[in-house]
């Protein structure tokens, strides 16, 4: 099965510099006031091995793992746009 979907679903990634195959699972992120589309791949790769701030190159964007979890024994990373905070973002310091 895991063959049919990737095949079907999967599209190329590249993880830490190394291509792989994912699919997309896409989830509402709701906190409070604050809510948006999260993005997370299930990884069809059994020797990836997941850690935060991997990077990742997916569809023209580069990002990085914010949390992993497995889901049928696949590795699922969730992802955050390498640039969504930083220096664009304000140097903000608590009062």
């Amino acid at each position: 099965m895991d063959r049919v979907t990737a095949r079907r679903f999967g599209q190329p990634v590249v993880i830490n510099g190394r291509a792989m195959c994912a699919a997309e699972h896409a989830f509402t992120a709701d906190m409070g006031p604050l809510c948006g589309e999260g993005l997370s791949l299930i990884v069809f790769d059994r020797a990836y091995e997941p850690g935060r701030h991997d990077r990742v190159e997916w569809q023209t964007k580069r990002w990085r793992v914010t949390r992993w979890q497995l889901y049928n024994n696949k590795p699922q990373i969730w992802l955050e746009e390498e640039n969504d905070a930083g220096t664009e973002a304000g140097d903000y310091e608590p009062a």
